[in-house]
């Protein structure tokens, strides 16, 4: 026949419960508070951590768009440079061609001459300067242009070049064939079409693949900078707003 347990020995165990209970639920909200407070600072820490970065990157980003602004600024001076001197050339190999339909009359070499310049960079320019005699509907006039291309309007010269030109080519009392501008007697040229062109082999072989192909790069080179400039914008906004 099983005992019953004394009162006082039950209260004592139902006391001992109830000690265990309260002292587990005081010690999980310690334990609570604790990882919350923990989770705080680790969220603050993280925030100084990504103000710290976003101040690193300020300079670099501030850097960046300087020489980006730099490359933009250039890049736009070098297409209007292009731009122009690509128009005047069109517009002189244009005269050159035009000038096939214009009349032809004999004239006479007047005058011819080398003049020679010293450049910046010490190398040495010379102009071969003509002057010829033409008759066009009973009046007489002049001319010192060998043709539109050729012309440099710079030294206001018929033809200008590192190597020395030879007068011989031009001698003064030979007599040439002036093509003159009907609607403006005072235009005339001694070479014209194709003939006018100041253009050789190296130019076509080196000079004219490379003014396409260095404009080309150029352009490669200003897209990937500037795709890798807008990701680091990109990335510095994102930053900014997590």
């Amino acid at each position: 026949m099983e005992s019953k347990p004394e009162p006082e020995v039950e209260e004592e165990v139902e006391g001992q419960a109830t000690m265990d209970w309260s002292t587990l639920r005081v010690v999980d909200l310690k334990e609570e508070l604790k990882k919350r407070n923990l989770s705080t600072e680790g969220r603050k820490a993280d925030l100084v951590a990504r103000l710290n970065d976003a101040d690193a990157s300020k300079p670099s980003i501030i850097l960046f768009t300087f020489w980006m602004g730099i490359f933009y600024a250039s890049t736009l001076f070098g297409i209007i440079v292009y731009a122009f001197v690509f128009a005047d050339a069109v517009d002189d190999v244009k005269a050159d061609l035009d000038a096939r339909d214009w009349t032809q009359v004999n004239g006479t070499i007047i005058a011819s001459e080398v003049d020679s310049y010293r450049e910046s960079d010490g190398n040495t320019t010379y102009c071969l300067r003509i002057e010829y005699a033409y008759d066009y509907e009973n009046e007489t006039y002049t001319g010192d242009m060998i043709s539109h291309s050729i012309h440099s309007s710079y030294y206001d010269a018929a033809r200008c070049g590192s190597n020395r030109p030879n007068v011989d080519d031009y001698p003064a009392g030979e007599t040439v064939t002036v093509y003159v501008n009907p609607n403006d007697p005072n235009q005339a040229i001694l070479l014209p079409g194709w003939s006018g062109l100041d253009i050789d082999l190296i130019d076509i072989i080196l000079w004219y693949p490379l003014m396409i192909i260095i404009p080309l790069l150029w352009l490669r080179i200003l897209f990937a900078l500037t795709r890798g400039y807008l990701k680091q914008v990109k990335s510095r906004i994102q930053h900014g707003t997590d």
